[in-house]
């Protein structure tokens, strides 16, 4: 598949729980799929002991979320590029859960729950995370990222989600 126009979604969550935490979403608009060419994860700031892990999943939901915090502001890659017609969110009234149906899951990443550590993939060209074109509030609509902590202690995260409409 050619790639077109790319865009990243930052997100820098802080979370304090030990359950399956949605951090950021990719939401493809009805009219257009998006394609999740890489990500990024690391571990900014954290307290936690050495020997504790983190869960990053980046997945389907389980649920039909509902977005409180739609925007369309990821950066282009190119600056001459238009505006994505994708839309990212970091909050929500209705949270993504995880899902649990056969391919649900899209990738898995474990880090040791400790400052610096990061993991990042870009799947060869063909391989990428398909976005459905379904619009917000829809069963499986759009990609979600997803952490789960071993240990409930404060640590704060910078997400990238890098893809091309």
């Amino acid at each position: 598949m050619p790639i077109s126009d790319i865009y990243t979604a930052h997100f820098t969550p802080t979370i304090a729980t030990t359950s399956a935490t949605a951090a950021g979403s990719l939401i493809s608009p009805a009219t257009k799929r998006a394609w999740v060419v890489g990500v990024r994860v690391k571990i900014l700031q954290t307290t936690a002991a050495s020997g504790n892990n983190v869960l990053f999943q980046l997945a389907r939901p389980q649920n039909t979320p509902n977005a409180s915090s739609l925007s369309t502001v990821a950066d282009a890659h190119d600056f001459s590029a238009p505006a994505s017609l994708s839309s990212i969110a970091s909050t929500w009234t209705t949270p993504p859960t995880v899902s649990t149906a056969a391919g649900g899951i899209l990738a898995e990443y474990n880090l040791p729950q400790v400052a610096g550590a990061m993991w990042e993939e870009f799947p060869p060209s063909g391989y990428e995370w398909q976005v459905p074109a379904i619009a917000n509030n829809s069963a499986n609509s759009g990609v979600h990222v997803f952490i789960t902590q071993n240990v409930s202690t404060s640590t704060t995260y910078a997400i990238d989600l890098i893809f091309s409409e």
